[in-house]
């Protein structure tokens, strides 16, 4: 089965369904179009199917971050109002679905990437992978959960040092440090992933809906966080450090931050 988007594809293999972020000129970076097909897609197969994998089309990135060209000349009201309510979908759907969802990092997932997949279920990565949320590097922090999911993951010192450095985290790093349940060689990788599907698949899918839900309770008050993540996101909209930021990513060079 294949469904028409934009910006994302839809493929169902049996029990399996596979959604693809489908913008590889553009490392498969999110914008508010892509995730509004992703939230279409993912809440349409959640009890149609048994297992969905996300993923990113191409060997290069599984999804690059948010798109910085929309980023730019923005205000806070449109962050919180458009793109993080637009991310807020995603995660509900994500999160509400009834099928598994399996993250297949297939290269870079940084900023928004690693955010996503951190969403999902489950997290296989290639060895190639990469991960990180390097927003400070921006002007801005992570601002659809990854100051949230990354401590729940990782640990409250862990989590302020990747957030505060902006450094990638290689895949095996991430593995170590509980930032993805599996790496693969990126010669095994798509076998891998569509194993583990085929194995959650078999599982009894009631169960299966009602541990995750279970699972997700767990993490105290995440609600409250994400909502101060956003605020204070939308606040650094309005900073002079921040256009620099985003300015100086698009035009190749070092920032010049001076605290405005």
């Amino acid at each position: 089965m294949s469904t028409d988007y934009d910006t994302i594809s839809v493929e169902q293999d049996g029990a399996v369904a596979t959604v693809s972020v489908a913008r590889p000129e553009a490392m498969n970076a999110v914008n508010t179009e892509v995730l509004t097909e992703l939230s279409e897609a993912i809440s349409d197969l959640s009890s149609g199917t048994r297992v969905i994998v996300l993923t990113g089309e191409g060997e290069r990135a599984f999804i690059g971050g948010g798109d910085i060209k929309d980023f730019q000349n923005r205000s806070g009201v449109w962050f919180r109002e458009e793109f993080r309510d637009t991310m807020a979908s995603l995660e509900d759907a994500i999160e509400s679905s009834r099928a598994p969802v399996i993250a297949a990092v297939n290269g870079v997932a940084l900023g928004g990437g690693t955010e996503i997949a951190m969403m999902c279920d489950m997290i296989v990565a290639t060895e190639s992978a990469r991960f990180g949320q390097p927003e400070i590097g921006l002007g801005f922090i992570p601002g659809a959960g990854g100051t949230q999911r990354l401590t729940h993951l990782v640990g409250y010192l862990k989590a302020k040092e990747l957030i505060l450095t902006g450094r990638h985290v290689p895949a095996a790093e991430a593995e170590d440090i509980g930032l993805a349940n599996e790496v693969v060689m990126d010669d095994e990788f798509e076998d891998r992933v569509y194993e583990l599907a085929d194995e959650l698949a078999d599982g009894p899918p009631i169960a299966q809906w009602f541990a995750k839900k279970a699972v997700n309770q767990s993490r105290a008050q995440l609600e409250t966080g994400l909502e101060l993540e956003a605020a204070l996101a939308g606040l650094l909209f309005e900073t002079a450090d921040k256009e620099e930021g985003h300015a100086a990513f698009v035009e190749k060079r070092n920032p010049e931050f001076r605290g405005e």
